[in-house]
């Protein structure tokens, strides 16, 4: 395993604890098929049709629109970024059609640095989670600035 792979895994195991710990439900449920993901693309690897991996190209399409489908009713920005992440690794499968030789590594660079950005944005919906909850409980949804009657830096939104 690669020293990149293993550096990644440990954040998302930092990330997803405290996610699971602080989150809402729909921050559990990106967790558990973002693990999901994880641990089926490791037993697919070995599915791969001349230099295509069929399984884990299949597990990252699941992953992507269960990231969509979570964006969509969740109402939590670091889960539209992860889909969007996602998406980015969706696409690079299909790297090895375009030139096989040329783009094979730079598609796989291209798909850590993106798996790299789903771990840092669940630092993120950590972040979020505690906003929401701290919101939740102050009666406010987050979209009104209380500046408490001093100086204001900027229109107050409502």
């Amino acid at each position: 395993m690669h020293p990149v792979q293993i550096i990644l895994i440990l954040a998302n195991l930092i990330a997803f604890t405290l996610l699971l710990w602080r989150g809402g439900m729909v921050d559990r449920l990106a967790v558990a098929a973002l693990t999901a993901a994880q641990v089926l693309s490791a037993f697919l690897v070995p599915w791969d049709i001349d230099g295509f991996r069929v399984g884990v190209m299949l597990v990252d399409v699941a992953l992507f629109g269960a990231l969509w489908a979570l964006a969509e009713h969740g109402r939590r920005w670091w889960l539209v970024a992860c889909a969007g992440f996602q998406l980015i690794i969706v696409v690079s499968h299909l790297a090895p059609f375009f030139a096989h030789e040329r783009l094979g590594w730079a598609a796989v660079t291209l798909q850590w640095a993106a798996w790299s950005f789903v771990s840092l944005t669940a630092f993120v919906g950590i972040w979020e989670a505690l906003a929401d909850r701290r919101f939740a409980r102050e009666g406010r949804d987050g979209a009104r600035m209380d500046h408490r009657g001093g100086a204001r830096a900027a229109a107050s939104v409502d």
